[in-house]
């Protein structure tokens, strides 16, 4: 069970995901090794990070 004290607070998980968004903007979409070209990983990593970040985001309720 999650306790309350390891839910990131709103205001932590907006600086995630501006510092999330910094480093996209900055990270090459494709790795050239040879004649193939891929997905770079780190990409891959950073945009599943910012769906969890946003996910959890959503989940957070306004105080009542």
């Amino acid at each position: 069970m999650t306790t309350p004290s390891s839910i990131p607070s709103v205001r932590e998980l907006i600086a995630e995901y501006a510092s999330i968004e910094d480093r996209l903007r900055s990270v090459e979409a494709r790795v050239h090794g040879g004649s193939v070209q891929a997905v770079n990983p780190e990409l891959v990593q950073l945009t599943e990070r910012e769906r969890q970040v946003l996910a959890m985001l959503r989940r957070h309720r306004p105080p009542e």
